[in-house]
């Protein structure tokens, strides 16, 4: 498990990632084949309670999925300051979302087009 040492993301993002409206409608709505399954997720914290810590991210995750061994082997990152990244099925990350001060995302990954050029990202 890789610990990260500060959040690199500037606010502006953060909030950007957060509170846009595509972003929420489509973070846990399947649109294809791969998002059905068990995947990525990024799961930011604000809430008063949080603690910055790995042990943290074990709690709330053994919450949804059950024990804290199973939530071991599902984390995957902690981010400090802001939360973390876990290999999760989507009615984990459902039930993660629905927990005040939560915000849940599928994890999405870019590579190079064929050509080499980058992809567009906006859909």
């Amino acid at each position: 498990m890789k610990i990260a040492p500060t959040a690199a993301l500037p606010l502006p993002l953060l909030l950007l990632l957060a509170f846009s409206p595509a972003a929420m409608s489509s973070a846990l709505a399947p649109s294809g084949t791969a998002e059905h399954g068990p995947g990525v997720f990024i799961v930011f914290v604000s809430r008063a309670d949080y603690a910055d810590s790995v042990d943290y991210d074990l709690r709330l995750l053994a919450s949804v999925v059950g024990s804290t061994a199973e939530a071991k082997g599902a984390l995957l990152y902690h981010y400090s300051g802001i939360g973390f990244a876990a290999r999760l099925a989507p009615e984990h990350a459902h039930q993660l979302s629905k927990k005040d001060g939560i915000a849940v995302f599928r994890d999405k990954t870019f590579g190079i087009e064929e050509d080499g050029r980058f992809p567009r990202l906006s859909e």
